[in-house]
């Protein structure tokens, strides 16, 4: 700053004292509270930028602790649900292997009769798994296919799970080749779509 531009700035705040000098009582009231509310409202404004820039950091934080909560949550049902459907497919072999016969196949012609006469069937010899449900919420099937045009492209026994189709397509990657047409897990829809599918998880 220049010497002269120190002189004019003492001079404007000698000649605000002078000013300041001849009000009355109120008006230099007045002109405190003035100045009082331009410092406060000018703190104000600074700390309110601050705290909304970390404001905005801290939600990001949140925002990103919260979705990575989520996907491992999701990571574990899947993993819950790959476990469930390898633990049914065991059910029914230990039962086979007892009995040289499928459970719920009362005619013994190698096909489930009924849903609920495999799990009788397993449940009296305590082989029924934990849960008769998902973690995604849906109820495991037990049934069978011998159409001239299959449902989901295959004929056989099967255990039938409603899942989201990217769930699906995980459960296929992991549990056979990932295709939904092809080998022992197939879905009458698509993994591609977002409606739910019913993903087939075939016994034999």
């Amino acid at each position: 700053m220049s010497c002269y531009q120190k002189e004019v700035i003492e001079r404007f705040h000698l000649q605000e004292s002078k000013n300041e000098e001849h009000l009355s009582p109120i008006q230099n009231e007045r002109g405190a509270r003035m100045k009082s509310m331009r410092r406060l409202f000018g703190r104000e404004a600074g700390f309110t930028l601050v705290e909304l820039a970390i404001g905005l950091v801290i939600i990001g934080l949140l925002i990103g602790a919260i979705l990575g909560g989520a996907q491992m949550i999701k990571n574990a049902k899947i993993r819950r649900q790959t476990q469930d459907l390898r633990g049914l497919y065991g059910a029914v072999y230990t039962y086979f292997d007892k009995f040289l016969q499928l459970p719920g196949d009362g005619d013994a012609d190698g096909y489930f009769d009924a849903d609920d006469s495999v799990w009788v069937d397993i449940e009296a010899q305590n082989l029924a798994y934990e849960s008769k449900r998902s973690p995604f919420g849906a109820k495991y099937y037990f049934g069978s296919d011998t159409l001239a045009s299959p449902v989901a492209y295959r004929n056989g026994n099967y255990i039938k799970i409603s899942l989201p189709p990217d769930v699906g397509q995980n459960i296929d990657d992991q549990l056979d080749n990932g295709v939904d047409t092809t080998g022992i897990v197939t879905t009458s829809g698509s993994y591609t779509g977002t409606a739910k599918v019913d993903v087939y998880y075939w016994i034999d």
